[in-house]
């Protein structure tokens, strides 16, 4: 952790240390309604999944419905909108040379490169009206499978606990909610994974094996190779149990529980199978290793880039020889470097200073064997992230399932801890659950407030001193009033409000000192209303009859910003986006969409509008050489 979190972390063990009964008669009772509502298990499961979609309808007047902007957004569009068709690929178009783009596949079919589940996802949310509605929908069951999830690890008020902190940080500001680059989805299937193990170990039910195989084949059509890391230890770990069985315990287990888990993945792998048919023509080639043939750099850490392929467009040539032969050359200290970077990325994503502290339990925990197993699979796991170049937080999913079973488990090991003979874990539980609670709309009210008052500003300048003078007068209030608390029961409940309150204000400002001095340590997604092509999208639906847009970008164009995706039935879509590229004649094209409006956008001029296309400008265009931009 940056120095400055050592330094929180201190004064507050000095803190409870001083003061460990901080805010008890108003803690201890919000503690025990919990507890209460916890054991409900069926219902608290519910009221999560309904507190993460509730929570983030009412913030859409701040925070709206997101726009895609990124490669992979636009290809997970395009597999939603093909399932919503009713299939599984298209037919290529005759002028695909005009539309090929980034992670899309143009031959044999027009589809989606990436696995189908964010997609399906994605399509439910369309047939709904809204793509983003799917988005919203696989958070909201991620959140619900979590808790179910630790309720098979530890007693429900700890699950519920767990299932509000990954909702928390997950579930209302993340990317994983607040674009459609997914996420929830593969974690969703490794928490089913992990969730029907124990109770498979201690109850031998069909319908926790069904819910096992289920969860595998989800992360087998989502993140089959970070789901097939995550999965090898826990099948291996579920075959061990089922083959150690005396002779007539194993047949049972094998007639209610092996049986139907290998019944789903016999049809999983079908199912896979008939995907790929669909898709690439085999059923053993995935629709990556198609694209993969458009990538020369290395994809394995151990790998080295390949000869140059020569790309109908300067963009592809920029994003294919470039930009990603950049992120990584084979060495090892690149492949050191590989390792910091994807450690800090998925620390700074999934867990932050606050939750970090749980797992200084590590060692009373390895002391169970399960404990020990989730350990092997994080390690494992772990390596199966690092050898692959490319990463972003989505990509390790599965593998947050298994780190909050140990976060939680350490939280209950933590609760215990004392210092010096003083009982300082409970209070260092309630200050972590509190800063995880209130970090996340410090960044929200940040990121809407446009001019900060005075006040405000002064307070972000002195944050230290103010986390200061609000701990003095937490512990003047708590000397002052000691007398009193030992025989007043009602001055008690009163000081324990104001200590509540004080200790409220001491968290929100440790969470504004994160937020200015460690931004990166909550996944907050800042760029939700940017717009991208949504201005002329906008424009050009509200005009009559149908459009086709060519797509001119200069000589100095970021690959990284990709204005040419399309729906999956092209010619009967609106508005039809094409790729001007240099020396290759227009003609067939135009003549192709002769009945449409034709138009010329150039995003790297002013991507708020389009012009009518110029033919004139369209033969200076095509005299150009490839890679210059047109006048």
């Amino acid at each position: 952790m940056p120095f400055i979190n050592w330094i929180v972390l201190s004064l507050c063990l000095l803190l409870l240390c001083l003061l460990p009964g901080l805010g008890e008669p108003i803690l201890s009772r919000i503690e025990r309604k919990f507890s209460q509502f916890a054991r409900k298990r069926r219902l608290a499961v519910v009221t999560i999944g309904a507190a993460t979609i509730l929570a983030r309808v009412l913030l859409l007047p701040w925070l709206p419905v997101p726009q895609p902007k990124v490669h992979d957004e636009f290809s997970y569009l395009l597999a939603a909108d093909t399932f919503a068709h009713g299939r599984l690929a298209n037919p290529p178009h005759p002028l695909w040379i005009f539309f090929d783009t980034f992670h899309v596949l143009q031959h044999p079919t027009y589809a989606s490169m990436y696995p189908p589940a964010q997609g399906m996802a994605l399509a439910i949310g369309k047939l709904f009206g809204q793509p983003w509605i799917g988005a919203l929908l696989s958070v909201a069951a991620m959140c619900m499978a979590f808790t179910w999830m630790l309720q098979g690890w530890m007693p429900p008020e700890w699950a519920l606990l767990g299932g509000i902190l990954v909702w928390a940080r997950f579930g209302i500001f993340s990317y994983w909610m607040n674009s459609y680059w997914g996420g929830a989805v593969a974690a969703t299937g490794a928490v089913l994974v992990l969730g029907a193990l124990p109770r498979i170990w201690d109850q031998r039910h069909t319908r926790d094996a069904i819910i096992f195989g289920l969860g595998a084949g989800i992360l087998a059509i989502s993140r089959p190779v970070e789901g097939a890391t995550f999965f090898i230890p826990l099948g291996a770990a579920f075959l061990w149990w089922a083959l150690r069985m005396d002779a007539a315990a194993r047949g049972a287990a094998m007639e209610r529980i092996v049986l139907p888990v290998a019944a789903i993945l016999v049809c999983v792998v079908g199912f896979v199978a008939f995907y790929n048919w669909r898709v690439t023509g085999s059923p053993v080639v995935f629709p990556h290793f198609i694209e993969q043939r458009e990538i020369t750099s290395a994809i394995f850490l151990w790998q080295h880039d390949k000869p140059p392929i020569s790309y109908a467009n300067p963009q592809f040539d920029d994003f294919y020889h470039d930009f990603l032969p950049g992120l990584y050359q084979p060495s090892w200290a690149a492949a050191v470097g590989q390792w910091w970077y994807k450690s800090t990325d998925f620390w700074e994503f999934f867990l932050g200073p606050a939750l970090s502290l749980p797992f200084l339990a590590l060692p009373w925990l390895l002391r169970e064997p399960r404990n020990r197993l989730l350990l092997a699979q994080v390690v494992l796991s772990a390596l199966g992230l690092w050898i692959v170049v490319y990463y972003h937080a989505h990509y390790a999913a599965p593998l947050m399932a298994t780190v909050f079973v140990l976060l939680m488990q350490g939280m209950r090991v933590l609760r215990r801890l004392r210092i010096f003979g003083t009982a300082v874990g409970v209070g260092l539980i309630r200050l972590i659950v509190l800063f995880s609670l209130l970090v996340g709309p410090i960044y929200f009210v940040q990121a809407i407030i446009s001019q900060p008052n005075s006040l405000y500003e002064w307070m972000h300048r002195n944050a230290v001193l103010v986390l200061a003078a609000s701990a003095g007068v937490l512990i003047l209030l708590s000397l002052g009033t000691k007398r009193a608390l030992r025989t007043a029961a009602r001055p008690a409940w009163i000081v324990g409000s104001l200590e509540f309150l004080l200790v409220v204000a001491i968290v929100l400002q440790i969470c504004e000192m994160q937020r200015n001095l460690y931004a990166d340590a909550f996944p907050y997604v800042d760029d939700v209303s940017e717009p991208f092509r949504n201005p002329v999208e906008t424009q050009l639906a509200a005009l009559p009859g149908e459009h086709l847009v060519l797509v001119r970008y200069s000589k100095d164009h970021n690959s990284g910003e990709e204005y040419v995706y399309n729906e999956a039935d092209i010619d009967h879509a609106k508005t039809v986006w094409a790729r001007e590229i240099p020396g290759m004649d227009l003609g067939p094209l135009l003549q192709y969409f002769q009945n449409r409006d034709v138009w010329v956008y150039e995003p790297d001029e002013d991507d708020s509008v389009v012009n009518p296309y110029s033919p004139q400008r369209a033969v200076n265009a095509r005299d150009k050489p490839a890679g210059r931009s047109p006048p």
